[in-house]
C-alpha cells in the first residue's frame, strides 16, 4: 500500500505484555512492542541501519556512534512519545501519526534509517546529550523532531499522501466534512478517478464491525494480529497458542483502493491513516473480504483480558460497529 497507512500489516506495537515480555493479552492501543524491537532477531537487523546512520549522518553521530541496542531504545521511545502525543487519545495532536511500516523498514537506506539518521540530527544540532521523549518541557521540541522526519520520509518516497477522489453519491455535507479531514491529515483530491489512489463511496449501513482479527505475521511461536478497524500500529504480538487461524498472503487489489466514508472519518478518530483492507468495498460498494477473518469473544474488559477461543467469522454486521467510539 502506497499511501500514510502503510497498508502493509506489519505495525509490530500494541501488544498486552507482562513485565516478561510475554504478549499473552488484548490491548487495543498503539503503544510499541519491547518483545519485537528488543528479539536478537531485530537487533540483528538494526546492524544494517547503524552502519547506514554511520556513513550518511557520520558527524552527527560521530562522537556518540549508537549500538544496535541504543538504536532499538530510541525506536522505542520514538514510537510511545507519537502514541502519546500524536494518537487517539491525545488532546490536541500536532501532526498525524507517522505510518507504522516506515519504522518497520529496516533496510539500508529504508524508512527506520531516515526516522532515526534525523532524529540523531536534531539531537545534535539542538546540542542534547541524549534523547528525552518522556520530558514534558521537551515536547514542543520532540514534536518539532517528529516534523523534520517527517519531511525527511516524503522527500526520500519512504511515503506517499492519499490522493482521494470523493464519489458523486456523497452527501454534500459529508463530502465537506470528508474534504477538510483529508486536508488536516496532508491528503489530497481529485476531481479525475485515473489519479486517484483512493476512491470513497457513501457510508455503508452493512460495513463491518471491529470485533474481529488478521493473522498477518509469522514470527519464531508468535503472530502478528492485526485488529479489525483499527490502524496499523495497534497490531500485536501474541503466541501462536493463542490465535486459531493461519497468516495468507495479502491481496493484489486494483487501484485505486475502494472505502466507504468510514476509512476517512476513522482516519480522523484516530489520527493515522487507516488500512484500507479493513474497509475495501467493491463497485456496487458492497464489503469485500480478501482474508480470513477471526472474530473475538472477550470478556467485559477488553484492554487486559486474554483472548478466548476463537472462530472463523461469517459477514458481521454492522449493528455492533466501533461500540464506545
Amino acid at each position: 500500500m502506497a499511501t500514510m497507512s502503510g497498508g502493509s500489516n506489519f505495525g509490530f506495537s500494541g501488544i498486552g505484555q507482562a513485565n516478561t515480555g510475554t504478549p499473552t493479552h488484548y490491548r487495543k492501543d498503539g503503544s510499541p512492542s519491547a518483545w519485537f524491537w528488543e528479539s536478537p532477531d531485530t537487533l540483528a537487523q538494526l546492524e544494517g541501519v547503524r552502519q547506514w546512520i554511520g556513513k550518511h549522518y557520520k558527524k552527527y553521530v560521530l562522537v556518540d556512534p549508537p549500538s544496535c541496542q541504543a538504536l532499538a531504545t530510541v525506536t522505542l521511545q520514538l514510537l510511545q512519545f507519537q502514541e502519546d502525543a500524536f494518537g487517539r487519545q491525545a488532546a490536541d495532536p500536532a501532526l498525524t501519526k507517522l505510518p507504522i511500516h516506515c519504522f518497520l523498514d529496516l533496510r539500508p537506506g529504508g524508512g527506520l534509517c531516515h526516522i532515526l539518521g534525523t532524529a540523531h540530527k536534531f539531537k545534535a544540532e539542538q546540542g542534547w546529550r541524549r534523547f528525552d521523549l518522556q520530558n514534558p518541557s521537551r515536547t514542543e521540541r520532540n514534536v518539532e523532531m517528529f516534523a523534520a522526519i517527517e519531511v525527511a520520509l516524503v522527500q526520500n518516497s519512504c511515503v506517499s499522501q492519499p490522493v482521494v477522489y470523493l464519489d458523486h453519491m456523497l452527501d454534500h455535507e459529508l463530502a465537506s466534512k470528508l474534504t477538510t479531514i483529508i486536508v488536516k491529515h496532508q491528503g489530497t483530491l481529485t476531481d479525475d478517478r485515473i489519479l486517484a489512489s483512493h476512491h470513497v463511496f457513501p457510508l455503508n449501513s452493512s460495513t463491518n464491525d471491529d470485533n474481529w482479527m488478521r493473522p498477518v505475521v509469522q514470527k519464531d511461536k508468535h503472530v502478528l494480529v492485526h485488529w479489525g478497524m483499527h490502524p496499523d500500529s495497534y497490531d500485536s504480538w501474541l503466541s501462536s497458542s493463542e490465535v486459531d487461524g493461519k497468516v495468507e498472503e495479502p491481496p493484489h487489489t486494483e487501484k485505486p483502493w475502494r472505502v466507504p466514508a468510514d476509512w476517512v472519518l476513522d482516519t480522523d478518530v484516530f489520527n493515522e491513516w487507516m488500512n484500507e483492507e479493513d474497509y475495501l468495498v467493491n463497485e456496487r460498494n458492497i464489503p469485500v473480504n480478501f482474508r480470513q477473518r477471526i472474530s473475538l469473544r472477550e470478556e467485559q474488559d477488553t484492554k487486559s483480558t486474554p483472548i478466548k477461543k476463537r472462530r472463523r467469522s461469517p459477514s458481521p454486521s454492522s449493528e455492533s460497529r466501533k461500540k464506545g467510539r
